[in-house]
């Protein structure tokens, strides 16, 4: 364990500017407005705008959806999430609030990984993507997106684990909090705000409880937490669940059940099935100790997106994102590989939707990569995923450092 005390360097200071900078510039563009609008997609914010908005009205926004009355929008977003958006357009009630409350999040997510990565040769490179590279500022910020804020419990969950031993205590004023307690408050927060963390609660349950009481405790702890956060609006969020629940159906956007579908060979049940047997195995790799519950954490979060029947590029964003922090991708050709398909996924995706290009004479680009939700341009959008997928398989059959070895692995010199 690094015992020592990490310090915010020059170079975390500059890119959190850097990166602060380039989001703010594309939150409030001025005179290039039209051109930066070009490549935005701003659905997704309309719906976190509208719901507290209507909450500030003395209004339930789930009332209002699930009776019809929303019109355009959907109010289909967990109630903590809903909170943190409510009070965040009190103090500026404009959409762009919101998109400020991403930027400063992903700011706070350069410095975490400063503080996670240390020493780590992964650190600058893995922060320089992250605040600069186009697979972040497209996924996050173009398209803006509440993921920055999971990201942000993500690197949280994985510096607690790097750095503290399960028991070590946290103090705040007089209040002592176990840093296995504090993990899985954290866990919960994430249930609550997007249930990614349900993917692996009982590994993380398990590593950090000394015994079946202490696991018990642990896990009234995440369940108490989680319906906490689920007090706000009750009953009327119901809907949402039912709602998310409806979509496993009809697969949609870039999700390989689409695939299937499309091959006329989805079925839901199977779905479910190919989850439970994934989580199943990674899972019983973690028990026979092949491998770690950072690689645990991330193998586990890329099956529960992978197998949801509504993946978008933004969560596949999120599942190579995670893998990236278990493999060692910070020299030569890897890093290279990882921002020139990092470009060409961002590309895809931009492209898929857009005929816009035509004004100036060029071809309908949706020509190369095709038409958004197309078997071609769902397998082109998975090329950065499997890639960085083969770095990890590859150098964990060469026995090199993955999981926490790639998490603390030192720059030489």
């Amino acid at each position: 364990m690094n015992s020592e005390r990490w310090t915010m360097g020059r170079q975390t200071l500059i890119l959190v500017a850097l990166g602060l900078a380039l989001r703010l510039f594309l939150i409030f563009p001025g005179p290039l407005a039209s051109k930066v609008e070009f490549f935005t997609n701003k659905a997704d914010l309309r719906n976190y705008y509208w719901p507290a908005q209507a909450a500030l009205r003395g209004e339930n926004p789930y009332a209002l959806w699930a009776n019809g009355q929303s019109g355009e929008f959907r109010a289909d977003i967990a109630p903590l999430e809903l909170t943190i958006f409510v009070a965040t357009v009190a103090v500026w009630n404009d959409p762009r609030a919101i998109q400020v409350l991403f930027a400063l999040f992903d700011a706070l997510n350069i410095v975490l990984l400063g503080a996670l990565l240390g020493r780590s040769r992964l650190r600058l490179p893995y922060q320089i993507f992250y605040a600069l590279g186009p697979l972040t500022i497209y996924n996050l910020v173009l398209v803006p997106q509440d993921k920055t804020i999971l990201l942000t419990l993500t690197f949280l969950i994985f510096y607690l684990l790097a750095h503290r031993a399960p028991r070590i205590a946290f103090r705040v004023s007089r209040f002592r909090l176990p840093s296995s307690m504090l993990l899985v408050v954290l866990a919960a927060l994430l249930a609550a705000f997007k249930w990614l963390s349900v993917f692996y609660v009982l590994p993380l349950l398990l590593f950090v409880s000394r015994d079946g009481r202490e696991f018990v405790k642990h896990g009234a702890l995440f369940g108490l937490v989680v319906a906490l956060t689920h007090l706000p609006w009750i009953p009327a969020w119901l809907y949402v669940y039912t709602f998310r629940a409806s979509r496993i159906h009809s697969p949609m956007h870039i999700a390989p059940a689409a695939l299937l579908n499309a091959a006329g060979l989805y079925d839901k049940m199977l779905l479910t099935i190919a989850l439970i047997v994934s989580l199943g195995v990674i899972y019983a790799l973690l028990w026979f100790k092949r491998i770690d519950i950072f690689e645990t954490i991330a193998l586990s979060t890329a099956a529960g997106i992978l197998w949801t029947p509504d993946m978008d590029p933004v969560h596949l964003a999120i599942a190579t994102l995670g893998l990236l922090l278990i493999v060692d991708w910070s020299r030569g050709a890897r890093l290279v590989a990882v921002w020139g398909l990092s470009a060409w996924v961002a590309a895809v995706y931009a492209l898929s939707t857009r005929t816009g290009f035509t004004r100036y004479g060029l071809p309908d680009l949706r020509a190369i990569v095709g038409v958004y939700g197309s078997p071609q341009m769902i397998l082109l959008s998975y090329v950065l995923f499997v890639v960085v997928l083969v770095f990890y398989a590859r150098d964990k059959w060469r026995g090199r450092a993955v999981g926490r070895g790639a998490l603390v692995a030192e720059a030489k010199g």
